[in-house]
């Protein structure tokens, strides 16, 4: 066993034991039953029992805990994959093949070859309400029939035949989804007026998948982009892959490879070897100076000098590279400024046509707009005036209702009020 392996299982054994679940020896001897048989004597267990595995063996995936962690997407369901979730007292998993085959039932789980080969999508299986639907329909018919022991169909299938037939690999959907969501969403963020940044090869769009992972720890091999190319394109319509350009458009009608993306392609990709080839050389010149400073420890001129003479070059070169790599990102930088120009160009005549179209209903003409506002004019003097009409009146209406009050009355009132209020503050002094 090599200490990759090793470090795996160890780092398989540590997340298991921190589960509460293994805390209780009833219930992971419940976990690690035949889930075949509780499937039918106990609906409901075996309902909790396959979600905890499901979150498991996704756990096992995303956080690359199985013994050939090349892939991260990727479930191996094999004999190592039984021998790496065995525990004391318990043993194997003795439902595991029951649980990959109901997480494929149920999609969570997608077969490598046909995930890659088919043509249609993963989410194109009729309307959400049929789906469930039938779900519910089929899974209560054929579980009333095992109930009554009617029909059985696990019982003409073995155990060894039935862990045979599920052996193999998975794509595991919900992680592929989590990296896909977390890919999409910081491409959003992106201006989708700057060309370059929608274009990839694949070597640059598996750092850029790599750096979007929700931990940014994820190590994605070859087949690991080839799913998430698969996934992206085929099930969630949000690029192209042409040979090995790769192109982000959600608009259909962008959803194809021109002569300008092949263009900014092959300048993206060239500045890509331009700059490895810039590290490469700061990588010899540094070799070439420790070089120089042994051989002169050594007393060695001779050597020295010619390791000089080699930096130099190196250097010289060094400055080529450097100003080959200014005047293609420049180009580059104008290539993306030519295509936001377009696009702006495109939505100014789009306003354009929208404009005059709009000014063109007959409601919008010269002669329209000035009688609609003759009216409007005609019916706001026409509130005015009845506005101070109604004033005018009230006025009246008061002073005919104030006209028989005898003035001497009111005083002799008021005097009266006046006197009681004094004789209260006297009273309370």
């Amino acid at each position: 066993m090599t200490s990759s392996s090793t470090d795996t299982k160890e780092k398989l054994h540590s997340f298991l034991s921190g589960l509460p679940e293994f805390a209780s020896t009833p219930r992971i001897q419940s976990l690690y039953s035949d889930l075949g048989r509780q499937k039918l004597s106990n609906p409901s267990g075996y309902t909790a029992n396959l979600g905890w595995w499901r979150s498991v063996l996704q756990e096992l995936v995303s956080r690359r805990m199985q013994s050939n962690n090349a892939n991260a997407l990727v479930l191996h369901v094999n004999q190592e994959l039984s021998d790496a979730l065995r525990w004391d007292k318990v043993g194997r998993p003795a439902g595991l093949s029951t649980v990959v085959d109901d997480m494929t039932r149920d999609g969570d789980l997608h077969p490598l070859g046909l995930f890659l080969l088919s043509s249609v999508s993963i989410y194109e299986s009729g309307s959400v309400v049929g789906r469930v639907a039938d779900i519910l329909i089929k899974r209560s018919f054929w579980w009333a029939m095992e109930h009554l022991n009617l029909v059985n169909p696990d019982g003409s299938e073995s155990a060894a035949a039935k862990w045979k037939r599920v052996c193999g690999d998975y794509v595991v959907i919900s992680v592929v989804k989590t990296l896909a969501d977390s890919i999409i969403a910081a491409q959003d963020e992106k201006s989708s007026l700057t060309i370059s940044e929608t274009i990839y090869s694949l070597d640059s769009f598996k750092k850029y998948a790599e750096s979007c992972s929700p931990t940014h720890s994820i190590r994605l091999s070859d087949l690991d982009v080839k799913i998430l190319l698969r996934y992206l394109s085929r099930d969630r319509h949000v690029l192209v892959v042409q040979g090995e350009v790769i192109k982000f458009a959600e608009d259909p009608a962008l959803r194809r490879i021109t002569s300008i993306d092949q263009g900014v392609f092959e300048l993206k990709s060239t500045i890509e070897r331009v700059e490895q080839q810039i590290e490469h050389i700061e990588t010899s010149i540094k070799s070439r100076t420790n070089q120089i400073k042994a051989a002169l420890l050594a007393s060695r001129k001779e050597i020295a000098k010619l390791q000089l003479s080699s930096r130099k070059a190196l250097e010289a070169l060094l400055n080529q590279r450097v100003q080959t790599l200014t005047t293609l990102t420049a180009a580059l930088s104008s290539i993306d400024q030519a295509h936001s120009d377009a696009a702006i160009l495109k939505a100014y005549e789009t306003s354009s046509k929208v404009l005059k179209e709009i000014l063109s209903k007959p409601e919008l003409q010269k002669e329209r707009v000035d009688e609609v506002m003759d009216k409007l004019r005609e019916g706001m003097e026409g509130a005015e005036e009845i506005r101070i009409a109604v004033e005018e009146g009230g006025w009246e209406v008061v002073e005919a209702a104030g006209a028989g009050v005898d003035e001497d009355e009111l005083q002799k009132e008021l005097e009266v009020i006046i006197q009681q209020e004094k004789q209260q503050e006297a009273a309370i002094k």
